[in-house]
C-alpha cells in the first residue's frame, strides 16, 4: 500500500534531521513498516537536493522526486542491429550472441562492449512480441490447431446452415501459414488437414506441435501423451515427430495461437459477408486470401511470412514422399473368436487359428482390412459391406478341419458331384448356403468320412432320404446311418390297415354312413 504524503514528509523530516531515531523507532512512530523507512533513506542521497529544498516542493514533485530516476548519459558508442542479429541466430541454431558480436565489434571498434550488446539486445527482445522472442530454426517445428470461430456453409435447397471448422498451421521459423476448412475434427478430416497443410508447405518438418484434441492424443498420462494410433501412423510414414503442447500451457504452441487470432481478423472476419454453398467453394476463397495474408509485410520482420519462408524453412524442410499418405482407421485390442474370425462393422475376417483367442489391432483402409498381431500383419483382406457374412481364407483354416486332401470347398464339391446328385446337393448346402463356411467345411468333411465308412452308394442312399426330409445336417445324416431310417416301409394312405380284425371296421363301413359309393 503507498504511503501518505504527509507521513511520506514526515518520514524524510525524521530521516533528515540527524537524531538518534533508528528506522525502527520512525517506523513505530509514523505507523509504516520498517521496509518502508529503509527504502526511502537509501534513495535520499541520490536525489541530489536537501530537506529545505524537498519541503519547499508540492506534493505532485515531491512523489516524483522519490519515483523519478535521474536519466542516463545517452551514449554516443555504436549500437548493434537487434533485429538482424536475431534473424541470423534463427537461420542458424549454432549462431551465438557472442560471434555475432565479435563479427559486429570487428567493423566497429568504438561500438559498445559484449555486455553492453548482450543487455541492448536481451531488453529489444522483451519489447517484441511474446511468439517472437522464441527462436525457433528452420524447418524444426509446425504448429497446428484448429480455429476457434467457425465458418457458415448454406444449403442451397432450404437455406439452412452447417458450420465447419477451421484447421490452422505455421512454420515455427517464418511464421509461414496455412489455413483450411473442414465439417470437423474427428481423426479423418484431421489427417486430411494435416495431408494438406505438408503438401502445401511443400515438405515435411521434424515435429509437429497439435493440441490435446482427442484426433491427436488419445489419452494423456503422468507417463506422457499417448498418441492416437493413426496419428502415429501417419507421422512414421512422413518420418516425423508428434509432439503435443503440454496441457493448459499455451506458449507451447504461441505462434499458432498469434497465427489463428490474425487468420480470424484477416481472413474469416473478412468472409462474414459472403455465403458459401459447400466447402470447396469456402476453401477457394480462403486459399486466396492466404496468399494475401502471407504476402503482407510483417512490421516487426520488415519482410513478409511469404519471404521468411523461402529464405529460412523452404530449403530445411525434409521432402515429401511421392505418395501422400492415405487415412487407415485403427481399433485396438480386439478379441478374436473361437472360431478366429474378428467382427469389424458387421461382418467377420478369418485369421490364423493359432491367434483364436487372443488380442488384435485392425487397421482398415479405404479398400482392404489387416490384421495385426503383436506389431505383426497376420491377415489381409478385402472390405466387405454384407453385415453378418463371412471372408476366410481357407489357408486360416485349422489343420482339423483340413485333414484330407480334399479339404477345400471346391475340391469337396467335386467329390460330392462324383457320389451322386443328392450327396452334391447336401455338400452345396454345406459349403455355399451356409454363412459361416469354416462350420460348413467342418460338417462336410465329417459326412465325406462317414462316406469313406458305410461307402459311397449306401452314402447317396441316405443323402436321398436327408434331402427328401428336408434334414441335412451332419448330425441327422449320422442318425440315419445308424437307424436305417430310410430302409423302412413308408404307410401309403390309400391302402387298407394291413392287419384284418372284427374290431376293425375299414374305409367301407365309412363310406357307407356318408353315402358315398365306391
Amino acid at each position: 500500500m503507498a504511503i501518505p504524503i504527509f507521513k511520506r514528509r514526515e518520514i524524510v523530516r525524521l530521516l533528515c534531521a540527524g537524531g538518534d531515531l533508528s528506522n525502527r523507532q520512525i517506523a513505530n512512530l509514523v505507523g509504516v513498516a520498517s521496509g518502508s523507512i529503509n527504502k526511502i533513506a537509501s534513495q535520499l542521497p541520490t536525489l541530489g537536493v536537501t530537506w529545505e529544498q524537498l519541503k519547499a516542493f508540492g506534493d505532485d514533485a515531491f512523489l516524483a522526486a522519490f519515483i523519478k530516476k535521474p536519466e542516463l548519459a545517452a551514449s554516443n558508442r555504436s549500437h548493434p542491429d537487434c533485429l538482424l542479429w536475431h534473424r541470423e541466430m534463427e537461420r542458424d541454431k549454432d549462431v551465438t550472441l557472442r560471434l555475432l558480436w565479435e563479427e559486429w565489434h570487428i567493423e566497429h571498434i568504438d561500438g559498445v562492449s559484449y555486455t553492453q550488446a548482450t543487455r541492448i539486445y536481451k531488453n529489444w527482445l522483451k519489447k517484441q512480441r511474446v511468439s517472437m522472442r522464441k527462436i525457433h530454426h528452420p524447418g524444426e517445428t509446425i504448429f497446428v490447431d484448429f480455429a476457434g470461430r467457425r465458418l457458415p456453409i448454406y444449403n442451397r435447397d432450404d437455406n439452412s446452415v452447417r458450420y465447419a471448422q477451421v484447421f490452422v498451421a505455421t512454420l515455427g521459423a517464418s511464421s509461414y501459414s496455412f489455413c483450411i476448412a473442414v465439417w470437423s475434427q474427428a481423426i479423418p478430416d484431421w489427417i486430411f488437414c494435416n495431408v494438406k497443410m505438408l503438401e502445401y508447405f511443400g515438405g515435411v518438418p521434424r515435429i509437429i506441435t497439435p493440441d490435446n484434441l482427442k484426433s491427436a492424443v488419445s489419452k494423456v498420462t503422468r507417463n506422457g501423451p499417448h498418441i492416437n494410433p493413426t496419428y502415429a501412423e501417419f507421422a512414421e510414414y512422413y518420418d516425423t515427430a508428434i509432439v503435443p503442447a503440454r496441457v493448459r500451457k499455451p506458449n507451447d504452441k504461441g505462434l499458432v495461437e498469434v497465427a489463428v487470432l490474425i487468420i480470424q481478423r484477416w481472413i474469416l472476419a473478412a468472409l462474414r459477408h459472403r455465403q458459401f454453398y459447400s466447402l470447396e467453394e469456402a476453401n477457394a476463397e480462403i486459399l486466396h486470401l492466404l496468399d494475401i495474408f502471407n504476402s503482407k509485410e510483417m512490421k516487426a520482420y520488415k519482410a513478409s511470412r511469404r519471404q521468411r519462408y523461402e529464405m529460412l524453412d523452404q530449403l530445411a524442410l525434409k521432402p515429401l514422399p511421392d505418395q501422400a499418405y492415405e487415412y487407415a482407421a485403427w481399433r485396438l485390442k480386439v478379441r478374436v473368436g473361437d472360431n478366429y474370425h474378428v467382427q469389424h462393422e458387421g461382418h467377420y475376417y478369418s485369421l490364423p487359428y493359432a491367434i483364436a483367442h487372443a488380442f488384435v489391432d485392425i487397421r482398415t483402409g479405404p479398400k482392404t482390412i489387416e490384421i495385426i498381431h503383436n506389431g505383426m500383419r497376420v491377415a489381409t483382406h478385402i472390405l466387405s459391406n454384407i453385415i453378418g457374412g463371412y471372408t476366410t481364407n481357407p489357408a486360416h483354416l485349422s489343420p482339423n478341419h483340413l485333414q484330407y486332401a480334399e479339404g477345400s470347398p471346391d475340391q469337396l464339391l467335386q467329390w460330392a458331384m462324383a457320389v451322386g446328385a443328392a450327396t452334391e446337393k447336401v455338400f452345396q448346402h454345406h459349403l455355399l448356403e451356409n454363412r459361416h463356411l469354416a462350420n460348413g467345411i467342418r460338417a462336410a468333411c465329417a459326412i465325406q468320412k462317414l462316406g469313406r465308412q458305410y461307402g459311397a452308394h449306401r452314402l447317396e442312399e441316405v443323402c436321398e432320404y436327408a434331402v427328401s426330409i428336408h434334414s441335412m445336417t451332419h448330425t441327422s445324416i449320422l442318425s440315419i446311418f445308424r437307424s436305417k431310417a430310410d430302409k423302412r416301409p413308408r404307410p401309403d394312405a390309400e391302402a387298407e390297415p394291413l392287419v384284418s380284425h372284427a374290431n376293425v371296421r375299414g374305409s367301407k363301413y365309412y363310406k357307407q354312413i356318408t353315402g358315398e359309393e365306391e
